[in-house]
């Protein structure tokens, strides 16, 4: 998208994200077991480099260069180690539901420790007996006094194991309604906090994303992110306004990785005398794969374009999170026919691996049937309230600014 929805800054970002690919990504990949998704030490660099801040306003120490920067750097990195993007996308979803409903004091705390590289957040909602049915958590927080006591588990957390903060969505009320969840900030290191041992996946090298258990972990009332009641609002804002765009952009990350490998096939590959890509009916498959790229793009970088502005952009972002995850899965798919046998083997094609990752792309921040359920609820006019793109807009835009500045 160079030049058609970035600046000057944007590329310039860019090229700063290459160059760290090159310089510091590429020399230790591949990253692989289980070691290498409880090793922190990338997504630290990149964190140090403002890159999970960016979001972040200036008055709490952040670089506030928006949503179109944050997409550049978790799309650039994606290409190379959709793993690694994941992470950092992870710890970029975790400052949200801060930025968007957290006190002042918390803000002012938190915001600038993670501007600076210095910590690393996450957020920590789904339960084993929950998945995408947010009003099911079971994990509980129960008060006492001026203190909160939080027991029950967590699962699929992005950076679960490198998080030094959780954004943590507990049930405190017994009710069903809009008001029965509450989300608090909960130190890794609090006595009470117990990560499980990591297990292997099949997908995203070097993603951290495990399970947390919470033992009688008590935690002051000053920790509680948002009002009592609220914790709905925190999971949503975060999954909608972060979650979505951030796995669009893992998403598109993992498209072009495609892409290049097919090209690369079809381009080296001869058949009857001639490269792969002249015949006829690879030309065509390596076309279509292209045309997803080139339209994943463009869904990517509106939405991340309208959300810098302001502007009511919730259908884009879960478009463009529905989307560009189908047309990653379908791409890949495509490429497995296109490279054949070899896509079997990892030491002859990334492919296989890809086609996996694209697939882990589908079931957070909203599964595909969820994504289509929402867009049908906004076609047919049946959402409730103002779209959390215009409750909680970019750090771009003016009216954000002022009322993090406390204007």
């Amino acid at each position: 998208m160079d030049g058609y929805l970035t600046r000057r800054r944007h590329e310039q970002l860019r090229t700063q994200v290459r160059s760290f690919i090159a310089e510091e990504i590429r020399p230790r990949l591949p990253l692989e077991g289980v070691d290498a998704r409880l090793d922190s030490t990338l997504v630290r660099l990149m964190a140090r480099r403002g890159w999970v801040g960016l979001t972040i306003p200036k008055v709490y120490g952040g670089r506030g260069e928006g949503h179109v920067a944050k997409l550049v750097v978790t799309h650039e990195i994606a290409r190379v180690s959709p793993g690694l993007a994941a992470e950092l996308q992870a710890c970029q979803l975790g400052l949200a539901g801060l930025l968007n409903l957290g006190s002042e004091p918390l803000k002012r705390t938190w915001l600038p420790r993670i501007a600076q590289g210095e910590i690393l957040p996450t957020i920590t909602v789904t339960g084993r007996d929950s998945g995408s049915h947010i009003k099911g958590i079971t994990a509980t927080a129960r008060k006492d006094g001026d203190v909160w006591i939080i027991n029950g588990g967590k699962a699929w957390i992005g950076a679960s194991h490198v998080a030094d903060i959780h954004c943590v969505v507990l049930r405190t009320s017994e009710r069903t309604g809009d008001d029965c969840l509450t989300a608090f900030l909960v130190e890794a290191d609090r006595e009470g906090v117990q990560p499980l041992p990591h297990q292997e996946s099949v997908a995203l090298e070097g993603f951290s994303f495990g399970e947390v258990r919470f033992n009688d972990c008590r935690i002051p009332d000053g920790n509680r992110i948002g009002d009592v009641g609220q914790g709905e609002e925190v999971a949503s804002s975060s999954s909608v306004l972060y979650g979505r765009l951030n796995l669009g952009a893992v998403a598109l990350g993992i498209l072009e990785a495609v892409l290049d490998a097919v090209v690369e096939h079809t381009t080296q590959r001869h058949l009857y005398g001639k490269p792969l890509i002249k015949h006829p009916v690879v030309n065509d498959q390596v076309g279509a794969i292209q045309a997803n790229v080139t339209s994943a793009r463009m869904l990517a970088y509106l939405a991340a374009h309208l959300l810098d502005r302001g502007e009511d952009a919730d259908t884009e972002l879960m478009t463009a999170k529905y989307e560009i995850a189908e047309k990653a899965v379908a791409s890949a798919t495509l490429a497995m026919e296109i490279i054949g046998a070899y896509a079997l083997f990892p030491g002859e094609s990334p492919i296989a691996q890809l086609l996996l990752d694209a697939h882990a792309m589908r079931p957070p921040a909203g599964t595909p049937g969820i994504q289509r359920l929402r867009l049908g609820q906004q076609a047919a006019g049946l959402t409730k309230g103002t779209s959390w793109s215009r409750r909680f807009a970019s750090p771009r835009h003016p009216g954000m600014l002022a009322r993090l500045s406390g204007d």
